[in-house]
């Protein structure tokens, strides 16, 4: 999840640097999408943050994040673009399967902190 949150906020500072250094199509659609790709990159931090940390509310955020990046990648795979389409199911497989392991179960369903 932690790189996940990375690589979000890398493509954030990608669409920084469009903005100061190229021409970007849209000014508005580029601050849009920068501001929306910071953002998720902090939700993602937090939701890695708190899986580390044994809380229970992160194992449905990344769920839900993972089986988005699942939705997104399979029809890439399928399209032939396989360098993006392995990029985002990859990870997100491995995420999901990680996410219910019964030690990562164990860990986020503790009761004393």
């Amino acid at each position: 999840m932690l790189l996940e949150a990375l690589a979000l906020a890398l493509a954030g500072a990608r669409l920084l640097w469009s903005l100061v250094a190229e021409e970007p199509l849209t000014v508005g659609g580029t601050v849009f999408l920068l501001v929306v790709a910071l953002a998720g990159a902090l939700w993602l931090h937090r939701v890695a943050r708190g899986l580390w940390r044994g809380y229970r509310w992160p194992r449905a955020a990344a769920l839900v994040v993972q089986l988005f990046l699942l939705v997104l990648g399979v029809p890439l795979l399928q399209g032939g673009q396989w360098a993006a389409g392995l990029a985002l199911a990859l990870p997100a497989a491995v995420v999901l399967l990680l996410l219910f392991r019964p030690a990562v179960l164990a860990w986020t369903s503790r009761t004393v902190r």
